[in-house]
């Protein structure tokens, strides 16, 4: 997880509890700037190009050449030369003092894994860059003038993105517990505290289960049908070997997708070799999970995420991305008439595969500090039920404690 900057918070310090938020954009005071016209990369990204030291560089996320068709090769490749950019950009003395703005467009799903690695270098390299969406570099001034690390620029309005407390339902969603519900990284702790949840709360009795590892955890007690599967996500001919498996009287009804692996270096020292591992659970699985259950009416289709796709988190670029894009994943099967869910969570309490090399000390260290806690499992749990009734694609579960919240800026 990430800590939750106070500045992003649109609700007042009243009390501790476990929230979801909701990612919106709220306007900014647009000021009269006199940053002279910012400088344009080529597509090649090449900085070497640049001459002297302007104030602003931009570099825009477009389509990767040859993956037109292909939004998970592009962003494997997109997320590989951008970590290349921003090692260039730092190492260059000539930048000490400039600001590279990194402008995306909504709807790209490679975008959303560059600003996941942007956020996550903005988080160690404070005031280094600056996430913009726009149609063109035209908004970058206005874009600098508003002191945002991230803005959108639509006419003539600057809007910074916040997070806002949401008022979710009192009813379970219906998760169509006659058919099979498949969770993916099921051989986790918490994949095993889902498969329970869902069977005891939501009524499930069909579960297919799948890891890279096929069966570790013990659920012979449930009151269900349990089927596991040794699949890794990201090879989607396997993926779709054990999809086809799916009885016809227990069809596929819902998707939660909670795969991943972490590898966490800082953005300088993370190589191009060690992102395409960390993206290939998260958005390959997810991707290939989408393309394959798009036709098949599901009820529900659950991605875990992180904040640290959502906000950024120091040493963590390559999971930071792969959030990013299971965020971005989520907006476009919505934008197409699909369910999803992604539910950006923070740190859970209780040691899993990704977090048990954490000590007591690093948990106070990445969290404690930001006034973002760890979830016990029964909160979790809670925000989890409490997300499938809100009619949003993107949410954030942390738990808050305000009174350590750092002051906004």
């Amino acid at each position: 997880g990430r800590p939750l900057p106070a500045g992003q918070l649109a609700a007042g310090r009243t009390g501790a509890a476990d929230r979801l938020f909701r990612p919106g954009w709220t306007p900014v005071p647009a000021r009269a700037s006199a940053t002279p016209a910012p400088v344009l990369l080529g597509p090649d990204l090449d900085l070497s190009a640049v001459t002297g030291a302007p104030d602003a560089v931009v570099a825009a996320v477009g389509v990767a050449p040859g993956h037109e068709e292909d939004p998970v090769g592009a962003a494997h490749e997109t997320v590989r030369r951008f970590l290349t950019l921003l090692q260039d950009w730092l190492a260059d003395d000539r930048f000490a003092s400039s600001c590279l703005v990194v402008l995306t467009r909504p709807g790209d799903l490679a975008a959303g894994a560059v600003q996941g690695l942007v956020r996550s270098a903005q988080s160690e390299h404070p005031g280094r860059f600056v996430l913009l969406e726009a149609d063109g570099p035209d908004a970058v001034p206005a874009a600098l003038a508003s002191g945002e690390p991230h803005v959108a620029v639509r006419g003539d309005q600057v809007l910074a993105p916040r997070l806002a407390r949401v008022t979710h339902g009192v009813e379970k969603s219906c998760l169509a517990p006659g058919g099979t519900v498949l969770i993916t990284g099921a051989t986790g702790l918490l994949g095993g505290l889902v498969a329970r949840h869902l069977v005891r709360e939501h009524g499930v009795r069909h579960l297919l289960l799948l890891g890279r590892r096929g069966r570790v955890a013990d659920l012979d007690d449930l009151d269900a049908e349990v089927t596991w599967a040794a699949c890794d996500v990201s090879d989607r001919t396997a993926l779709a070997d054990v999809l086809a498996a799916v009885p016809a009287e227990h069809p596929l009804t819902a998707v939660v997708h909670m795969a991943g692996v972490l590898d966490d270096a800082t953005v300088l020292s993370l190589t191009p070799e060690r992102i395409g591992p960390v993206l290939a659970p998260k958005a390959d699985g997810a991707w290939h999970l989408h393309e394959l259950t798009k036709d098949l009416g599901l009820a529900a289709f659950v991605l875990f995420s992180s904040t640290a796709g959502l906000l950024g988190s120091p040493g963590q670029g390559n999971y930071a991305a792969a959030n990013g894009f299971l965020d971005a994943l989520a907006r476009h099967r919505r934008a197409a008439g699909l369910p999803a869910q992604s539910i950006a969570w923070g740190l859970w309490q209780d040691p899993s595969a990704m977090t048990g090399h954490l000590t007591a000390a690093d948990i106070a260290g990445r969290m404690g500090r930001s006034g973002v806690l760890p979830l016990t499992a029964e909160a979790g749990l809670a925000l989890f039920d409490a997300a499938l009734t809100v009619d949003a694609p993107v949410l954030a579960a942390v738990r808050i404690d305000p009174a350590r919240l750092p002051d906004a800026a």
